[in-house]
């Protein structure tokens, strides 16, 4: 299920819909967390969906009451319905702070693209996915991407395909995208070969006991040099070399 993804440790999670699922976004979410904490008093916080986010003071007393919380979630409304009440430096400073709380379990922000009225969407959308612990791409009806990154530094980035139903998203695994420091398996060229930056223990062998033709082996003889005077050569003249420099 979909929700074995999302509902994890990772604390803020972000959803791109690109498949118009955001009038019923909180219904899904709700569902989402009922799946995984079933054995768990669930405490979700949504904020007042009306002319009440035109005052500051709504989302500063929200806060307020999550930090006072034992644990809670948190849902926000859209993306495109925050805009249209507060300006994007307010929300990005609001969501920061609900997200270093440590009162907030989890907290989930919806974003629907095509919804949104901001000039520079694209660089809205990119500061919400680098803040983002949890980045899901809805793309199509039957396909999403989801980027983990995980406490320790590690990123994770796979593709599913998903069939949605009443009850459940039930998600398939169709390409590893991850991201990782440890080696990795041959890579495939554009023409259609192989070839791979690793080498095993053999290969390691081979190349150190290679001898490159620039290369000065240790082993080599003491040099001396040969040298045969010419006939010219005048080793007897005693005379002062420099006498005719009248110095």
């Amino acid at each position: 299920m979909l929700s074995n993804l999302i509902i994890t440790k990772q604390h803020f999670v972000v959803i791109i819909d690109e498949t118009g699922l955001e009038k019923i976004s909180h219904r899904i979410l709700y569902q989402f967390l009922g799946e995984q904490e079933k054995n768990e008093k669930l405490v979700v916080k949504t904020l007042p969906l009306s002319s009440e986010l035109k005052d500051w003071t709504t989302f500063t007393n929200f806060a307020k009451k999550c930090s006072k919380e034992e644990k809670c979630n948190v849902l926000l409304p859209s993306l495109s319905d925050l805009i249209c009440y507060q300006s994007v430096a307010k929300i990005i400073k609001f969501v920061h702070k609900l997200r270093i709380c440590e009162k907030v379990q989890r907290l989930f922000l919806w974003i629907t693209p095509a919804n949104l009225t901001y000039p520079r969407a694209e660089y809205l959308i990119s500061a919400f996915e680098y803040m983002a612990d949890i980045y899901v791409h809805l793309e199509t009806s039957n396909t999403l991407t989801i980027i983990t990154r995980k406490p320790g530094g590690g990123v994770t980035n796979k593709r599913y395909t998903y069939t949605k139903t009443k009850k459940e998203f039930l998600v398939e695994p169709v390409q590893n995208l991850d991201v990782q420091t440890k080696a990795s398996p041959p890579k495939t060229s554009p023409a259609g070969g192989t070839f791979k930056i690793e080498l095993n223990e053999d290969e390691m062998v081979a190349r150190n006991t290679l001898k490159m033709p620039y290369e000065k082996t240790s082993e080599t003889e003491e040099s001396s040099i040969i040298y045969t005077p010419d006939a010219a050569d005048d080793y007897d003249d005693e005379e002062d070399p420099d006498e005719d420099l009248c110095i």
